[in-house]
């Protein structure tokens, strides 16, 4: 089992990243309004104890600077309720590096994320400490929106010079805990023991992984991971009341669980995902669409998420009418997030449904890009790909020492075709040279036959270039036809088979030839069930 991690990125400014204030002795001038430290020491009645801690921190000055925040800023009886519940009587006696790490928490960095760009989920940019703060929406409207399911924002949008704020109830309490210290709780036993008898315990724990970049730079790369865990009452409703039961229900005939073919390790890597997934993203279906497949970690297995009457649920049997549901959803980890399931949750098998490959949608080139799918970027973001540092893509180019063969794009509000069209706003271009090539695996994909249609973006030039071929598994997939297009900037689409049968539930190899070698600039393949 191949795993992949998510990238650390190191390049906070020093601003951010120092123990000391560097702006400490600098004084600042207001104009029409005030920046964000000024402003909150302006409303002293509100939020006078979050600015002391700032000051503690040596952080008032920082977050002063002209530059672009977004800032999380607890009330002051949110502030009062922290101090009482972690043993400190005032703001001085919290030890400073402390104070610092939770200022930063609630603190990103280069990004005004106002009420209207909220989604009910992670919140795609990360905060000053590298995490992940999540949003969701309950009853009650614009009056029942909670940051991490534990502060709800009382303030929305109080513009500053150099970002927003939104005033919350409570402190945010930083999550340091990984997945495998949440399974801990001794309502997860038999999952964790399960976890631990395969080995996937190490990953679970784990939040940084070193590593170097092609140049022998040194790197950390970060692991983001989803869980579906299920607690012991939910195994006892199955009669399995120890790990034990576990391996006996699944017919697994020796003990050497961390044998990828033995039903215990694959009963455990169908419990997780390689990537982060919030709620959310589960329901993000495709348009047109009400359910989709997504890979687990467990070798050619998929689980489906469907729309069930308003419900979101997890393998959905048309013959039993029923499926998993989520007890709870969104679980903050450090390094990822759990939601905890109501059914023991073994390998299904679901449907053919329409599948929508993003062709950047690979755990390792998250992991090397500072934005990822990001939906609003104040300008587009591209991260030329080497050889060394991903194997989600595999290629030859033309000349073999040619440069630059490889991007991903990921697009901004003003780019036109390259974001309004895009699927998850990004995009891959390929430059490969003439006749070179570049291959990439598919989504698992069940059984059966597809309509396989290739949606590009198609960009004006005054004669046609761009040419490419594409072939599945070593069979060809239609003719050639070129990108670009003499009229204008559009998305479009070709069909490049009608039907397309694979005989194993499986990912497949697609190759891309680019007959040319001009610039490629794809989106996603549509695999589309048909009879």
């Amino acid at each position: 089992m191949k795993k992949t991690y998510l990238i650390y990125l190191l390049g906070l400014f020093m601003a951010l990243g120092s123990c000391e204030d560097p702006y400490e002795n600098t004084t600042f001038t207001a104009f029409e309004e005030l920046p964000i430290a000024s402003l909150l020491d302006s409303r002293s009645d509100k939020y006078s104890l979050w600015v002391e801690l700032m000051r503690h921190a040596d952080m008032y000055n920082t977050l002063n600077l002209r530059s672009v925040y977004t800032v999380f800023a607890p009330s002051n009886e949110g502030v009062q309720r922290y101090l009482a519940n972690n043993g400190f009587s005032s703001i001085s006696e919290i030890p400073r590096e402390d104070a610092e790490y939770l200022v930063k928490y609630h603190t990103i960095y280069s990004k005004e994320i106002t009420q209207s760009q909220f989604e009910n989920g992670t919140i795609n940019d990360r905060n000053a400490t590298d995490d992940n703060l999540s949003i969701e929406f309950r009853e009650g409207g614009l009056n029942a929106i909670y940051i991490n399911g534990e502060s709800r924002i009382e303030e929305l949008d109080i513009a500053a010079t150099n970002g927003i704020i939104h005033g919350l109830e409570d402190v945010l309490v930083p999550v340091r805990a990984t997945i495998l210290d949440r399974l801990e709780d001794g309502r997860f036993s038999i999952f964790r023991e399960a976890v631990q008898a395969t080995g996937r315990s190490e990953i679970l724990n784990t939040v940084m992984v070193e590593g170097s970049d092609v140049n022998g730079n040194p790197l950390q790369y970060r692991i983001r991971l989803t869980a579906f865990a299920v607690p012991d009452e939910i195994y006892a409703q199955e009669g399995i009341m120890t790990f034990t039961d576990l391996v006996d229900k699944l017919e697994a005939s020796d003990n050497n669980f961390t044998d990828p073919e033995n039903p215990v390790f694959k009963y455990v890597d169908y419990h997780l995902l390689d990537q982060l997934k919030s709620f959310a993203d589960l329901g993000g279906f495709p348009d047109g669409e009400s359910s989709m497949n997504i890979n687990t970690m467990a070798t050619n297995e998929v689980l489906n998420f469907s729309d069930q009457a308003g419900q979101l649920v997890i393998n959905f049997d048309e013959e039993k009418g029923s499926g998993v549901n989520f007890i709870e959803e969104n679980i903050n980890c450090k390094n990822g997030v759990i939601h905890e399931v109501d059914n023991w949750m073994p390998l299904f098998t679901p449907k053919r449904v329409t599948v929508l490959w993003d062709l950047t949608d690979y755990s390792d080139l998250q992991a090397i890009c500072n934005q990822y799918q990001n939906p609003s970027l104040g300008s587009t973001y591209t991260k030329i790909i080497t050889e060394e540092e991903v194997s989600c893509y595999t290629w030859k180019s033309t000349p073999e020492y040619k440069t630059n063969v490889i991007s991903y794009r990921n697009n901004r509000g003003a780019d036109g075709i390259w974001y309004a069209d895009a699927l998850n706003h990004d995009h891959l271009r390929l430059e490969l040279g003439p006749s070179g090539w570049v291959e990439l695996e598919t989504p698992v994909l069940i059984k059966g036959s597809y309509e396989i249609t290739m949606i590009y973006l198609s960009y004006k030039a005054s004669s046609n270039t761009g040419y490419l071929q594409c072939s599945m598994d070593g069979k060809r997939l239609g003719s050639q036809w070129p990108v670009s297009n003499s009229k204008y900037d559009r998305t479009l689409e070709r069909r490049m088979t009608s039907s397309f049968s694979f005989d194993e539930t499986s990912s497949h190899t697609l190759r891309i030839v680019a007959i040319d070698g001009e610039l490629l600039t794809l989106d996603h393949i549509r695999f589309t069930p048909v009879d």
